[in-house]
């Protein structure tokens, strides 16, 4: 059971957690558009670049809501998901070096 005082910090660690899992979520979305892609001379290597940079910071950001919210297990399911795409996605890009 919480306090009264407790409370403030059980909501700014909920919506940090919420912040934290929207940015990575973003930034999983932001790699999407590579997935498939394959490098060929005439690709853009700025492509795959772009989209493993996007892939490690929702790796980051994922890393850090998960550490805010280490009590709650809905959010441990949560990231675990998150992490599941994450590989499968990182899988399917294609390498930038």
């Amino acid at each position: 059971m919480t306090t009264g005082h407790h409370k403030p910090v059980l909501w700014l660690r909920c919506l940090l957690t919420a912040g934290l899992y929207a940015v990575a979520f973003s930034m999983l979305a932001l790699s999407l558009p590579a997935v498939g892609a394959e490098n060929t001379p005439t690709s853009d290597a700025d492509t795959a670049a772009g989209s493993f940079f996007c892939l490690v910071l929702s790796t980051l950001f994922l890393a850090a809501a998960a550490g805010v919210s280490f009590r709650w297990k809905s959010v441990r399911l949560l990231c675990l998901v998150h992490l599941a795409l994450i590989v499968i996605v990182w899988t399917q890009v294609p390498s930038p070096f």
